[in-house]
């Protein structure tokens, strides 16, 4: 079954649950050193999302919305202010900064994808359909007090 899931986040997103298809996939972000709790950096009002593992240090780009997603990745609309700093984001509970991520993406599906870009742009391929998803919610659980940031991002990239 081919799934939604963007080529940056392939090799970290685990699935869950048993409503993934074509149209919208649901998965928990675990580093390749089997590590599932992050500190969480944000810039541009959580529209460029970095993680980077509490246990061996390695970062991850999870979202960056001049790059991903259908606006970033077919349109290429790439406004973001790339000097801008990083903030860490702490529990708005304990302020603890171990969190682990649950990303649920949500797409047009591969037919539309070719439709609208296979069928008139030869730069795109047919496995870039993957990258060019329409919604994704970002959710947090701070490993310490357990307080869920349900939808702490939530953004439409078309």
């Amino acid at each position: 079954m081919d799934l939604p899931i963007p080529t940056h986040l392939n090799e970290i997103l685990s699935l869950m649950g048993d409503k993934n298809n074509e149209f919208e996939v649901t998965g928990k972000i675990k580093c390749s050193c089997g590590n599932e709790f992050f500190e969480i950096w944000e810039s541009n009002e959580r529209l460029i999302v970095k993680a980077v593992c509490k246990q061996c240090k390695k970062e991850y780009l999870i979202f960056d919305n001049g790059k991903h997603g259908w606006n970033g990745f077919v349109c290429g609309d790439d406004f973001l202010n790339r000097k801008m700093p990083y903030s860490k984001y702490k529990c708005t509970n304990c302020e603890d900064d171990a969190h682990s991520i649950f990303v649920h993406i949500t797409s047009q599906g591969k037919d539309d994808f070719v439709e609208e870009c296979l069928s008139n742009d030869d730069s795109f391929s047919l496995k870039d359909w993957v990258d060019a998803f329409e919604w994704i919610s970002i959710s947090l659980t701070c490993k310490k007090c357990g307080l869920v940031s349900k939808e702490w991002l939530d953004l439409e990239t078309m």
